[in-house]
């Protein structure tokens, strides 16, 4: 399997905890894996749920400060948000992409679950957490 496999189902599974609420990493990886008829649930998945989970408040704080003036997250579409989310937390947290990677991985994530908009929208919020030099 792919890290971008990987990623993707992190994104969905991300996606399903927002939408029940569910905050338990474990609970949310097991609904994910029924939900998506997986033998297992990978590794680098469940590393990013529990990464996105524990640091949900921290993340979308974050995110928050760049949206427009009167926009909050709770408007923004929930498979964007998780998008927003897994790419943020790995931007900020892994060791196996760098953060520009992460993004295209976010851009791709769109191109598969959302629409050119919401592609435009979070390249250009996710943009403010590239360091430049």
């Amino acid at each position: 399997m792919t890290q971008h496999e990987m990623r993707r189902i992190a994104m969905q599974a991300i996606y399903l905890a927002n939408q029940g609420k569910i905050t338990d990493a474990e609970e949310v990886c097991q609904k994910a894996l029924k939900a998506l008829e997986l033998k297992d649930f990978p590794d680098y998945s469940t590393e990013l749920v529990n990464g996105v989970l524990a640091n949900k408040e921290a993340l979308d704080e974050q995110l928050s400060k760049y949206l427009k003036k009167g926009w909050r997250l709770n408007r923004i579409n929930e498979i964007d948000l998780a998008i927003l989310e897994v790419a943020l937390y790995e931007m900020q947290n892994s060791k196996v992409i760098d953060p520009v990677a992460a993004l295209n991985e976010a851009l791709n994530l769109c191109d598969e679950f959302s629409s050119k908009e919401s592609k435009k929208f979070i390249n250009g919020l996710l943009a403010n957490f590239i360091k430049k030099d």
